[in-house]
């Protein structure tokens, strides 16, 4: 009887392994992004700020969705308020390359934009990708329109460059560099550029830490508003 017992949960085990063997790989990914900070005393302040962002990856194409905010009080008034969301469907070509569609929402009042939407279409490719480096690369053009605080409406044709790196450090850390360039067709001098450097170590299976450099600027802002915006954070990043 007790060796008629343990052939039967060797066979279970058997049949686990092989089932978590045969499993196909995981299409979706989730990724959370939180950060919170008060201040007392001298100066009381809060600030909470939260990313999300979902990837789901089909055979010859790949679906981004991501959304955020931010806000900053102090003891009368908010002093920081931004939001936005987008999604990006990109489509498989033959070799590294690859065809987007994206659309962006967002709206920064205290930088002078009640609401911006920002569509596009262009081509990308994986310029670098093996053990250690990867190096994207796209480029495209689309339409802006923005709705902004103190000054007329735009809208115009754009165009758009992007590059972002990923290093390796160790099997638990990464840091990466992106830079974003925005043209603006109607008015030259309108254009727009983003950058992020981070370092982002796992703690754990599900969670990891992130420190981020963010540097928004606008050549062209709205009337009564600085042209450059920065962040500073570390934030907590949950992995489903």
């Amino acid at each position: 009887m007790k060796r008629n017992a343990l052939v039967a949960v060797l066979l279970c085990l058997a049949a686990s392994v092989l089932a978590q063997e045969e499993a196909p790989p995981k299409k979706w990914k989730e990724t959370a992004e939180l950060s919170y900070v008060q201040t007392s005393g001298n100066s009381k302040t809060s600030s909470i700020s939260g990313k999300n962002l979902f990837n789901y990856d089909w055979e010859k194409a790949a679906l981004e969705a991501a959304g955020g905010g931010l806000g900053t009080r102090n003891e009368r008034a908010a002093t920081a308020e931004q939001f936005n969301a987008s999604e990006k469907v990109s489509l498989k070509l033959p070799g590294k390359n690859y065809a987007f569609q994206k659309t962006a929402w967002d709206r920064n009042r205290f930088a002078g934009i009640r609401s911006r939407f920002d569509y596009s279409l262009g081509l990308g490719r994986d310029l670098l990708d093996i053990a250690g480096d990867k190096l994207s690369l796209e480029a495209g053009g689309g339409y802006v329109f923005e709705d902004r605080l103190n000054s007329d409406n735009q809208a115009f044709g754009s165009y758009r460059g992007y590059v972002k790196y990923i290093r390796t450090l160790s099997p638990t850390a990464n840091a990466s560099q992106d830079f974003e360039y925005l043209g603006n067709l109607k008015h030259p001098g309108g254009y727009r550029t983003n950058a992020e450097t981070a370092i982002v170590t796992s703690i754990s299976t599900h969670f990891s830490l992130k420190a981020s450099y963010v540097w928004h600027y606008v050549n062209s802002p709205a009337e009564g508003f600085k042209k450059a915006d920065t962040m500073t954070a570390v934030s907590v990043i949950v992995n489903y």
